[in-house]
């Protein structure tokens, strides 16, 4: 009963906005079939329709207790959901329990990150931006991956090797961390047996837990905290039935004590499903605790658990940007004109690698262009950094030039967008 329950708590499509264009990819085989037959490596690719390229990449596993080998299914929910922002999706499966023990799934997951960062350039994803997210042992798989980078115990020789099997951020939802300490954690009113030879746990490490705490301890996300991880948001219910909320609390205290990049939403009333996660009637009631470099900071409703505040979460992470501004001017004669383009960073994450692509309303053509690499198509504008001015912490700015011919009208664009995301064009 216990695997069926949590085998059931999967992506609810009910957060899916509408279908949105995208070419789907079905059943890549990231590495051969182990046993024959079986689903646990093969991936599905999301790709959108829209946003520049190279695209950031976000990895989605559906949790299940370790008993499936499809764990890539609910990849399509994510997908609707991210696509439309520019970002492919990656849903990855990997071997059940019952097909073979840890760390063999972490081992899988690795392939594939291995594999898709081999595979970046024929599907135009940026090998620097690779974001995971999963839920219940999905979630697990997510710290794992996010946290074990380097680890050369974790990386196994399954499929693609040679390539990093790094990623740049995570998101996971209500996983277990220390299986030791579960059933002490378990809600007043009950919970599974965790220690029982027949629990998810013991049947992902292949022995009863209690009898053996090192393979345990190696299974532990905790186990690999350290101040150089990728930031990870982690989100659990306090009512969570299935995995003991204080699971979670003790991820959190390993990785600020650790000076890590930590952020834990604490949602009251909630059990282990993202509906109850995300449900509206909790916005303002959880607990926010974040790590950053041994600095904590704890709020009470100050990041509900949206899909847009994910979305900015893995931004920050992957170095994207959160926000931004644009001064435009021109100088305009007869036939042509110069332009003079300023983007300040006004989020509160440094932005590596950018791109601020923009639409004329007329005839504009642009002829040349100094401090970025500007390309035009139809009326669609892309500019690119020159590689020296890539950077943009918070609060600076870089600045570029082109020279264009037009005419008649010559108006200003109507929109821009720095990687993606819309800037406000402000007066210089």
């Amino acid at each position: 009963m216990a695997l069926t329950m949590l085998a059931a708590v999967g992506v609810s499509t009910t957060f899916a906005p509408p279908a949105h264009a995208t070419q789907v990819i079905t059943n890549i085989a990231y590495a051969p079939a182990q046993p024959a037959g079986s689903k646990g490596h093969l991936l599905d690719l999301h790709l959108p329709s829209t946003g520049i390229t190279p695209r950031p990449l976000l990895i989605w596993h559906t949790g299940s207790a370790w008993t499936s080998d499809d764990g890539k299914t609910g990849a399509d929910a994510i997908a609707s959901i991210f696509n439309p922002l520019g970002f492919a999706v990656a849903g990855v499966s990997v071997r059940s329990s019952a097909q073979a023990i840890f760390p063999a799934q972490v081992h899988d997951i690795k392939a594939a990150i291995r594999w898709l960062r081999a595979n970046a350039a024929t599907y135009q994803l940026d090998p620097n931006r690779f974001a995971i997210m999963g839920d219940s042992s999905g979630g697990w798989l997510t710290e794992m991956a996010t946290l074990s980078g380097g680890v050369a115990a974790m990386e196994g020789t399954v499929g693609t090797t040679g390539v990093s099997s790094a990623v740049q951020v995570g998101i996971a939802f209500y996983g277990p961390t220390d299986f030791l300490q579960m059933n002490a954690q378990n809600l007043p009113t009950g919970g599974l047996d965790h220690n029982s030879p027949a629990s998810p746990e013991s049947l992902l490490v292949g022995c009863p837990i209690q009898t053996c705490p090192a393979t345990v301890a190696q299974a532990n996300p905790m186990t690999y905290a350290d101040a150089n991880d990728p930031p990870l948001m982690f989100l659990h219910g306090q009512a969570d039935f299935l995995v003991p909320h204080g699971q979670s609390v003790l991820l959190y205290n390993r990785i600020k004590a650790q000076c890590g990049d930590a952020t834990f939403v604490s949602v009251p009333g909630a059990d282990h499903m993202m509906p109850q996660i995300m449900d509206p009637a909790h916005y303002g009631a959880q607990t926010v605790r974040t790590t950053t470099d041994c600095a904590e900071t704890v709020g009470t409703g100050t990041l509900n658990p949206t899909w847009a505040n994910f979305a900015t979460f893995l931004r920050g992470g992957l170095k994207m940007g959160t926000s931004c501004e644009v001064v435009y001017t021109t100088g305009v004669w007869n036939g042509a004109f110069n332009g003079s383009v300023t983007v300040r960073n006004t989020g509160t994450t440094p932005i590596d690698g950018w791109t601020l692509t923009w639409a004329w309303s007329g005839n504009q053509n642009i002829t040349t262009a100094w401090n970025a690499t500007v390309t035009q198509v139809g009326t669609q504008v892309t500019a690119r950094d020159a590689g020296s001015n890539s950077h943009i912490a918070p609060g600076s700015s870089r600045n570029f030039g082109f020279a264009a011919t037009a005419t008649g009208t010559n108006a200003i664009p109507a929109q821009f967008k720095l990687n993606n995301i819309v800037c406000p064009r402000v007066s210089a």
